[in-house]
């Protein structure tokens, strides 16, 4: 399996952002976690780090409801930035609405759709569709 460096968790969930960074710790997931509680904050370190030349996450995972940029904002703002490599993108969300998981089929960076909780079988998923 490939190994993961540098991941994004995008949520404005503490305790989720807890609760997620220690499942990646614990499951030796990825090197480091770097986490946002907005969009905004997450394409503002993406647009510092290709300027710098710094290390890009290999993974990002955003929750769609959050203040300042939502999810769907999120996505949009990334796509439009001159990444260097491709990093896929995956919903993480407690939503239930069958359009949610839809509409992020419509996007090519979305690679998947979790529902919180994160567990060690979805992280086997992710996985296997970035490997």
């Amino acid at each position: 399996m490939k190994k993961i460096n540098l991941a994004y968790i995008i949520d404005d969930d503490e305790i989720i952002i807890y609760l997620t960074g220690a499942l990646l710790k614990k499951e030796e997931f990825c090197s480091r976690t770097l986490t946002f509680t907005d969009g905004l904050q997450a394409i503002e370190r993406l647009k510092l780090a290709i300027v710098n030349n710094e290390q890009l996450p290999q993974v990002i995972l955003f929750d769609l409801n959050m203040p300042i940029m939502d999810g769907w904002e999120f996505v949009d703002e990334f796509l439009k930035l001159s990444i260097p490599i491709e990093i896929p993108l995956f919903v993480f969300t407690s939503s239930i609405n069958p359009a949610d998981k839809e509409k992020s089929f419509s996007y090519h960076a979305i690679k998947g759709f979790i529902q919180k909780p994160l567990t060690k079988q979805k992280l086997d998923k992710i996985l296997r569709i970035i490997s």
